[in-house]
C-alpha cells in the first residue's frame, strides 16, 4: 500500500465556481511518481499489471471508477475496471466516447464536466469528471486508461500529469510483459512441437528388435532433447536383414525432420531390393535437395545373411566395430566415403566391404555422442576407453546385456555432466546357442527325410526352445505341423516366420491363408488370400480359395464377384472357368426362386 499521506480533496462552490479543496502537494506528486514507477517495474504478467494499475489509481486519485482499455486494431476493448456500470462498459471504435477520442487524437484529456459533452457518454452513464490518457509504446497506441469521478470538476492538471506518467510506465511495462509472455508462449509452442516430434520419431524408431537367425540385438537411443538427429532402423526382408544408423548434423527439430525423410527413403530402397552402394547413392541424391542449408548426414548400412556373413557400406560415419570373440580383439572397419548431402553421391565412391560373424562375435554401430561426451574433468570418453568397456562386458550374455553393462560404465565415467549430443548405440551379437540350434535343425531335417515326422517335430521344437529367432526352423515347423494336420499351429509358426523375415510375397500369404482355412479361421483366411491378390492380381489359386471361403460362409454373391474378377485377370485358367460356372449354377436356383 502507498504510504504517502495527504489531505482528502473535496469540491466546493466558491463565488459561483466549483473548486477543488485539498489534494496533493508537490512532494506528494514526486513521491507518487516514484512509487508508480517502482510498482509497475515489478509486475510479471499482463493480468497482474492491470490489477496493479487499478489499485494504484484507487489509492491515489479517490476514483469512483477506473477503466483500462486495449486496442486490437479494430476495437478499443475494456479489459479491467473497478466496478461494472449501467450501461455496462462496451468496446469502442476509434473516436467513439471519451476513450475513443483520446485514442484517435493521441493526446491526454482532462474533461472537468462531461455533462456538457453528451456525445462522449453512453446514455445513462454517470461519469462527470475524467482524466483519460493514451497508453503508448513508441509511436504505437496500445490502449487508454481513464480515472473517473461522478462529481464534476474533481480532477486537476496535476492529476492528469500523474495519469500520463502512469500510462507511460504502463506502456513500457506492458510491452516488456508481452515480450516475456510471447517468449513463454513461443516456448510452450516449441515444447509442444518437440513433444509431438518425439511422438512421431517414436513411431519410426523401434527399440524392440527381436532375435533373427542366431543374432540378438541391443539398442540404446537417447535424444539430447525431446527429438533427435540420430536415427537407426533394422529391416527384415526375405532371407536378409539390413541395418542403418545415421547422424544428421545439428540438433533439434530441423535435424529430426531429416531423420523422418531418411526413414522413408531407406525403407523404399530396401523394398526395391537395392544393393548397399546403390542404396547409399539413392539416399544421398533423393535427400540432398530437401536438406536445410549447410545440413548433411553420415550413414552406415550393414546387410546380414542367413549364414551370418555380412556386407557394409560407410558414408562418413564412425568406424564400425567388430568384436572377435575367438581372439578377444576388435576390428575397426574403414570409414569409406564422405557424408551425404554435401556433394553429388556416386555409388562407386562407396565400396562395399564384407565379413562374417562367428559365435559370440559382435557388430557395434554407434553415433559420436557415445565417444565424444566429456566428464567433469573435460575429458572425452574416447574410442579406446569405450572398446575396453566392451572388452570387459563381451562375455556377459546377449547383446542387450552387453549394452547395459557397457553403458553402466559409460554413465559412471561421464557422471552428471549435461549431454552434449544425441546418443545411439546398436549391437548385433551372434549368440553361441545358435550353433547348437542349427545342429538340432539339421537333425530334424534328416528325420524328415527318413520319414519320421514325429521325431522331426520333436527336434524342431527342441531347436525352437534353444533359439526362437531361427527363420529356417520356423518354416520347417510350419511345414511339419501342416503335414501332421495341426493347421493352427502351422499358421502360428508361419506368422512368426513372416515377422522374422519380413516375408510379404503372394505365395507366402496364399500358403498361410490355406492354413487358416483348414483351421476354420475364415476371417484370417480371407485376409491372407486378399493380401496375395493385392500383390498378384492374377493369382488364380488365391482367387479360388477366397471364393471357396465365401461359399463356406454362405456368401455366394461375393464368391461370384471374386471369380468373375479372376476370369478377367486370369482368362486362361481352366480352374477359374469351371469354378465360375459352378457358382453361377448355384446362383440360378436362388434367382429362379425369387422370380417364381
Amino acid at each position: 500500500m502507498i504510504e504517502i499521506k495527504y489531505g482528502k480533496r473535496k469540491v466546493v462552490s466558491y463565488r459561483g465556481n466549483q473548486q477543488v479543496v485539498g489534494g496533493l502537494t508537490a512532494k506528494n506528486k514526486i513521491d507518487i511518481l516514484l512509487y508508480i514507477s517502482t510498482e509497475l517495474a515489478n509486475s510479471n504478467n499482463q493480468g497482474e499489471l492491470f490489477d496493479l494499475v487499478l489499485r494504484l489509481s484507487e489509492e491515489i486519485f479517490e476514483v469512483d471508477n477506473v477503466t483500462l482499455r486495449l486496442w486490437d486494431g479494430e476495437w478499443l476493448r475494456p479489459v479491467r475496471y473497478l466496478t461494472e456500470t449501467d450501461p455496462p462498459r462496451r468496446p469502442l471504435r476509434s473516436g467513439e466516447g471519451f476513450s475513443g477520442k483520446v485514442l484517435q487524437e493521441g493526446e491526454p484529456a482532462l474533461i472537468s464536466d462531461l455533462s456538457g459533452h453528451p456525445e462522449l457518454l453512453d446514455e445513462g452513464e454517470t461519469t462527470r469528471c475524467v482524466c483519460c490518457v493514451p497508453i503508448m509504446y513508441r509511436d504505437s497506441a496500445l490502449g487508454t486508461i481513464s480515472i473517473e469521478k461522478d462529481v464534476g470538476g474533481f480532477y486537476k492538471k496535476d492529476d492528469l500529469e500523474i495519469v500520463e506518467a502512469m500510462a507511460s510506465q504502463l506502456g513500457l511495462a506492458l510491452n516488456e510483459v508481452r515480450l516475456v509472455e510471447g517468449l513463454i508462449e513461443a516456448q510452450d509452442r516449441i515444447n509442444n512441437d518437440l513433444r509431438m516430434g518425439r511422438i512421431v520419431q517414436s513411431q519410426i524408431v523401434s527399440q524392440d528388435i527381436p532375435p533373427w537367425n542366431g543374432l540378438s540385438f541391443g539398442v540404446l537411443y537417447e535424444p539430447m532433447v525431446e527429438v533427435s538427429g540420430d536415427y537407426f532402423d533394422v529391416v527384415r526382408h526375405g532371407n536378409a536383414l539390413t541395418m542403418l544408423i545415421a547422424d544428421v548434423s545439428g540438433h533439434g527439430v530441423s535435424a529430426a525432420l531429416v531423420t523422418v525423410t531418411i526413414h522413408h527413403e531407406f525403407r523404399r530402397c530396401v523394398d526395391q531390393g537395392m544393393g548397399l552402394p546403390e542404396m547409399i547413392e539413392a539416399l544421398g541424391e533423393s535427400i540432398r535437395p530437401k536438406l536445410p542449408l549447410e545440413t548433411y548426414f553420415t550413414a552406415q548400412v550393414v546387410r546380414l545373411y542367413p549364414d551370418l556373413t555380412y556386407s557394409f557400406v560407410n558414408a562418413g560415419h564412425n568406424r564400425m566395430l567388430v568384436y572377435r570373440a575367438a581372439t578377444r580383439t576388435f576390428e575397426e572397419e574403414e570409414l569409406g566415403g564422405i557424408p551425404l548431402g554435401i556433394a553429388t553421391t556416386r555409388r562407386e565412391d562407396y565400396p562395399e566391404q564384407f565379413g562374417k560373424l562367428d559365435p559370440a562375435d559382435m557388430l557395434i554401430m554407434y553415433t559420436d555422442g557415445l565417444t565424444e561426451q566429456r566428464n567433469a574433468d573435460h575429458e572425452e570418453t574416447g574410442l579406446n576407453r569405450t572398446m575396453y568397456w566392451f572388452y570387459e562386458t563381451a562375455g556377459m550374455g546377449t547383446a542387450a546385456t552387453v549394452l547395459g553393462e557397457t553403458m553402466q560404465r559409460w554413465r559412471a565415467h561421464v557422471g552428471s555432466v549435461p549431454r552434449s549430443d544425441d546418443l545411439t548405440l546398436l549391437i548385433a551379437r551372434h549368440e553361441p546357442r545358435a550353433v547348437k540350434a542349427r545342429e538340432v535343425i539339421r537333425a530334424a531335417r534328416k528325420a524328415l527325410r527318413q520319414g519320421d515326422s514325429d521325431q522331426a517335430i520333436a527336434l524342431a521344437e527342441q531347436a525352437y526352445e534353444i533359439d526362437r529367432g531361427m527363420a529356417e526352423n520356423l518354416l520347417l515347423m510350419a511345414r511339419l505341423y501342416y503335414r501332421a494336420g495341426q493347421h493352427r499351429r502351422a499358421a502360428e509358426r508361419m506368422e512368426s516366420y513372416r515377422e522374422q523375415t519380413g516375408e510379404l510375397s503372394a505365395q507366402h500369404s496364399f500358403v498361410l491363408g490355406n492354413m487358416y482355412y483348414r483351421s476354420g479361421m475364415n476371417v484370417e483366411a480371407k485376409r491372407e488370400f486378399k493380401r496375395a491378390l493385392l500383390r498378384d492380381h492374377g493369382y488364380a489359386g488365391a482367387s479360388l480359395m477366397l471364393a471357396r471361403t465365401y461359399l463356406k460362409e454362405g456368401a455366394r454373391a461375393k464368391a461370384l464377384r471374386t471369380l468373375e474378377q479372376a476370369a478377367r485377370t486370369s482368362p486362361g485358367s481352366e480352374r477359374v472357368r469351371l469354378a465360375l460356372a459352378r457358382v453361377k449354377e448355384l446362383q440360378r436356383p436362388a434367382r429362379e426362386s425369387r422370380h417364381g
